[in-house]
């Protein structure tokens, strides 16, 4: 069978869902082409464990941008999302613990109830985080500037530290600058180690911190959500946006190759045989995979395709799925239902732990204790499991993919049995409580989802050989390949992974724009001053006046005023 469009779309992640729903809406016909069963690719809700709904690989809606939830009407396309009082847990073996919470005053609080020297500090962090954001902001939703263009802005803005701190040095580097307690320091260098090949030592580790912690919801910085259902919630209204405006979403239809003609992307053809030919081809698929591997040999100069084929995917991660009978009793709380369930909480966080896995990950091996992620869905959306019964997901960093000895298929379940054992240091009451659980290793994250190297990002975004202009094809340039009409859409493109929603973006609008003769950049720019707020900070009784509103429940409005994205 052959048909014809205007656009294919190979993968159906949420990248390629959010690119075709921008160029249906633009009135071109759009065909999107997914291998697997459902749509998703790692933003998805599967039955992983009978009986019970899980968000396989994203677990947390805290960067998708809110420009494409409102520009895509995502609610009127069943998108609901909930955020739990509780953003953030922190918590020890020996039941030392603080909470992150919405607002601000509370979790001054908590964390001065745990390091009373830091409370102010993180006030303080807080704020030059948010105003990094606010200056980075636009390159998120625009063709990738060049290093060039990023430095000079912060230049202009008379924010040269801010750019180093958040950006050139590591994690350890930006952490020390600013808290004292240890624990405290560990707790927020779990964000810089997500996909991470290294430790808190690598340098630019404190961009891969700033990249996840300003993320949004409902147009608030530094807060996340879940959505009712699961991940794939998110990308179940894409497809349903997508479809209402005329666009084709097809899955198990794996793309066997890149059709090119003359110099040019011309369709796809199916492992089945059948050709979808098209003007354009958008590739959602990794770069090794789609340049590497589905691009035919000879279409691109042999040089780009083994360029394509060295990308950097090092840096992988693990999820494990635990259907539970009862909740967890965390050692230093009381047992039943409480704000350390609601949470994104982080265990056994220390410099030493992290320094460990490095170095295990760099063998090939696996350290001899672990930090651990995990979240309650269940706790703050019901709907996901039977009543008494708790969905809990962990995750696990700085995992090698390539193993000393075997692969992960031989050592996934004793790996698995490990990490338990040290999650149960921390909650002794789930030993027999488990109804079934399940492991994504780095390997099914390549296997079954499409991420080389088990890297979520498809390839690493640590270093800035791998940020903004030069996070392109080898041989292109943006979203456009080294093949005239085959773009990138996916995390493997500006600005790199998460489910944001940008890549896709971004990628849609370069192609209408190219579609249009217009080849130019396709840009955002907002004129940024410092704000009055931004400028009353800077001075010391600034700062003393911002921490003692941030402190006051009664003032809870002001700081959410601040809180809100520019």
């Amino acid at each position: 069978m052959t048909t014809r469009y205007d656009v294919v779309i190979v993968g159906g992640g949420h990248n390629g869902l959010v690119a075709a729903n921008y160029l249906a809406r633009a009135g071109k016909s759009v065909c999107v082409l997914e291998a697997r069963h459902v749509v998703g690719g790692a933003c998805v809700s599967e039955e992983l464990v009978p009986g019970a709904t899980w968000s396989s690989c994203s677990f947390i809606q805290g960067m998708l941008r809110q420009e494409v939830i409102d520009d895509l009407e995502l609610a009127r396309f069943g998108l609901r999302s909930l955020s739990p009082e509780v953003q953030g847990v922190a918590l020890w073996e020996d039941g030392d613990h603080f909470m992150l919470h919405h607002d601000v005053d509370e979790t001054l609080k908590s964390i001065g109830r745990h390091s009373p020297d830091d409370a102010r500090r993180f006030f303080e962090f807080g704020s030059k985080l948010k105003r990094f954001a606010d200056i980075s902001r636009d390159w998120l939703l625009s063709d990738p500037p060049t290093r060039s263009e990023v430095f000079g802005r912060f230049e202009r803005l008379g924010e040269t530290e801010l750019l180093n701190e958040f950006m050139v040095v590591s994690a350890q580097d930006l952490l020390d600058r600013y808290f004292v307690s240890p624990r405290l320091k560990a707790y927020m260098t779990f964000l810089a180690m997500v996909s991470t090949w290294g430790g808190p030592q690598t340098p630019t580790t404190a961009h891969v911190y700033g990249y996840h912690a300003f993320g949004q919801f409902e147009n608030v910085f530094g807060r996340w959500g879940i959505p009712v259902g699961g991940m794939g919630s998110i990308t179940a209204a894409l497809r349903k946006g997508a479809e209402a405006f005329g666009a084709v979403v097809r899955t198990s239809a794996p793309v066997a190759e890149i059709l090119v003609r003359g110099g040019r992307a011309a369709g796809v053809r199916l492992v089945g045989g059948d050709v979808v030919n098209a003007d354009i081809v958008m590739s959602n698929a990794a770069p090794t995979v789609a340049l590497g591997r589905l691009v035919p040999a000879g279409a691109m100069k042999e040089e780009w395709r083994r360029e394509a084929l060295r990308t950097d995917v090092r840096g992988s991660m693990a999820r494990i799925h635990v259907l539970l009978d009862t909740l967890p009793h965390y050692n230093g709380f009381e047992p039943g239902l409480g704000p350390q369930h609601l949470g994104h909480t982080i265990l056994n966080a220390s410099a030493e732990n992290y320094e460990a896995a490095a170095e295990a990950q760099r063998r090939g091996r696996f350290p001899d204790d672990f930090v651990i992620e995990g979240l309650i869905h269940s706790a703050t959306d019901p709907s996901v499991c039977k009543p008494g019964q708790h969905t809990l997901l962990l995750g696990v960093q700085q995992l090698p993919f390539h193993l000393e000895k075997g692969d992960w298929d031989d050592h996934k379940e004793a790996w698995t049995d490990r990490v338990m054992e040290t999650f149960y240091r921390f909650a002794p009451n789930l030993r027999g409580h488990v109804i079934g659980r399940n492991t994504v290793s780095p390997l099914d994250l390549e296997r079954t989802y499409g991420l080389p190297g088990g890297n979520i990002f498809q390839r690493s975004i640590v270093g800035l050989e791998n940020l903004f202009s030069e996070r392109k094809a080898p041989g292109g340039d943006g979203y456009r390949t080294a093949v005239e009409g085959l773009y990138l859409c996916g995390s493997g493109a500006h600005p790199g992974g998460g489910v944001t929603g940008a890549p896709g973006h971004n990628a849609a609008r370069r192609v209408l724009a190219d579609m249009s003769g217009d080849r130019g950049p396709v840009r955002r720019h907002t004129e940024l001053s410092k704000s009055l707020m931004d400028r009353v900070l800077e001075t010391g009784v600034g700062k003393d006046l911002g921490y003692q509103v941030a402190q006051s429940k009664l003032l809870r409005g002001v700081t959410r005023l601040f809180a809100k994205s520019k």
